[in-house]
């Protein structure tokens, strides 16, 4: 009765750690944004880049990863989606789609501090084989689940 306790609580460190990491996971640093040119091609992930929606390049951040930017002028913030790698310019962390850079507040001046946090996702299913095993052996149930009738009768 000790490990598999032991087992649970594991696992909810483990899903705890994972939910605080956008707090450990920040970085702060440069930001430019995708010039209207752009809009129409291919990004790395093969979608159609769009200017108007909420879209960034990261370096090192999966695909389909949601990300807070909040430009630290102004403190105006957006949640944006990584869809591409970049930016290649040294010293920048992070390019957004034109219409992110004009809801941050920095399409005119075109670079801004910024800082950049993951957006929580759901808990990771994986988690889940660790609270319940696949592998502990369970009691055959079908002989004594009800057999459902043969006939119903609908209405009266």
């Amino acid at each position: 009765m000790q490990k598999p306790f032991r087992l649970f609580h594991i696992a909810l460190l483990f899903i705890a750690f994972q939910s605080v990491g956008s707090v450990w996971g920040q970085e702060e640093g440069l930001a430019s944004y995708y010039h209207e040119r752009f809009h129409g091609r291919k990004s790395s992930s093969g979608r159609v880049h769009d200017k108007d929606e909420l879209v960034a390049a990261h370096r090192t951040y999966p695909f389909g990863t949601y990300l807070r930017i909040t430009n630290l002028d102004n403190m105006k913030s957006v949640v944006v989606c990584v869809t591409d790698r970049g930016p290649y310019r040294k010293g920048r962390i992070v390019d957004v789609s034109s219409g992110a850079a004009k809801l941050l507040g920095f399409r005119k001046k075109g670079i801004a501090r910024v800082r950049v946090e993951e957006v929580p996702g759901p808990i990771d299913l994986r988690w889940l084989d660790l609270i319940y095993p696949k592998c502990i052996p369970f009691l055959p149930t079908e002989r004594i689940q009800p057999t459902p009738p043969l006939r119903m009768k609908i209405g009266r």
